[in-house]
């Protein structure tokens, strides 16, 4: 709903009911029990569901939409991938990435002539 212009003349003459108002506007309650005479408004069922604590197990945290949220603090139990994800990781823990000095001392490849004018001669 939205605000009405001239609201209290307009209940004054007639055009409008009380009712019709929106419930910010007059300053009274949603349901309309502020209003004597005017049907009150009752509670939907989705309403009833959220009052009792239904809307906590749709609530979440998690970047993924649903289930636990991220452990900012530390203290839950660490889980990793699982299925195909968790197998052992590509390299160890200790290791260390080759060196090109030390593949050039293995001699694994022929030696490269020095290269002469713009490689032309």
């Amino acid at each position: 709903l939205m605000p009405v212009t001239n609201a209290k003349e307009r209940v004054a003459k007639g055009e409008l009911r009380k009712e019709d108002i929106p419930y910010m506007q007059r300053g009274g309650n949603w349901d309309n029990s502020d209003v004597k005479g005017a049907k009150k408004v009752g509670w939907l069922k989705t309403d009833k569901t959220y009052a009792d604590g239904g809307f906590k197990k749709e609530q979440s945290v998690s970047i993924f939409g649903n289930g636990q949220g991220l452990d900012w603090t530390g203290k839950r139990s660490r889980s990793g991938p699982e299925g195909v994800m968790a197998g052992k990781p590509k390299f160890d823990k200790n290791y260390k990435p080759p060196n090109i000095n030390n593949l050039k001392k293995q001699g694994g490849a022929a030696e490269e002539k020095p290269k002469k004018f713009f490689g032309l001669f």
